[in-house]
């Protein structure tokens, strides 16, 4: 711990990941954005990502599980006909496409197979799945009020994209007075430029280790008294 402004901070690797107080938020990893097919894989956006980024979060995944870290799973989800869509989250769809042809009415939509979680990272009984509608899964849901239930004070967070849900979510959790580590080697985007460009200003402003550098301290440190 540092002492800032009269309060103690957590500062280590080991404090800020502390199983016991730690919860590994997965986003959006649903087969529509990290697989071919869907409106995602259909316009031409790159995946080459996705098959590593698939394996990492895996590995995040059951990394967590063993230690008694829990899970959150996020998705987006789009009502039919766009009622969950105003015009002006549309813009913001439309401009990300950066030109490429995307169905927007089939985003992440409602009854989808392609909304579904990807085979890697399937809830088990007992985890959090949080539907979402905008790119930060702290805007309209009860993400929060379920990690302060079970006292987290800090995320880990996972998923997809760099520069779109992961990066909202994680400015969005500071933002909740949490701390949050990004595990920068189990996110991923359609554009390594705007990945690489996500990384650096995430990287100049957050807390950013690697998915083994978070098992390390997970196995390292077994799972306490919420006291911690």
């Amino acid at each position: 711990m540092i002492e800032i402004c009269g309060k103690l901070v957590r500062d280590t690797l080991e404090e800020l990941l502390n199983p016991a107080t730690t919860a590994l938020v997965v986003i959006d990893m649903q087969k529509g954005a990290v697989s071919p097919g869907g409106a995602i894989g259909d316009s031409g956006h790159d995946l080459t990502m996705m098959p590593t980024v698939r394996e990492r979060c895996r590995a995040a995944i059951e990394a967590a599980r063993r230690n008694g870290v829990p899970v959150f799973h996020i998705r987006v989800e789009n009502l039919p006909d766009g009622a969950s869509s105003p015009p002006a989250w549309l813009r913001s769809l439309y401009t990300a496409a950066n030109g490429r042809p995307i169905d927007l009415g089939r985003l992440s939509l409602k009854g989808d197979p392609a909304t579904d979680f990807c085979d890697e990272c399937l809830p088990i009984e007992g985890e959090a799945v949080i539907t979402k509608r905008r790119p930060s899964a702290f805007v309209a849901t009860e993400l929060g009020l379920l990690l302060r239930s079970q006292g987290i004070e800090t995320v880990a967070l996972i998923g997809v994209s760099t520069g779109g849900c992961v990066e909202a979510t994680l400015r969005d959790a500071v933002h909740n007075d949490f701390y949050a580590v990004l595990l920068e080697d189990a996110v991923g985007a359609y554009d390594t430029v705007v990945h690489e460009a996500a990384l650096t200003v995430m990287r100049a402003r957050h807390d950013v280790c690697t998915v083994d550098d978070a098992v390390a301290v997970w196995d390292r440190e077994q799972p306490a008294a919420k006291s911690a």
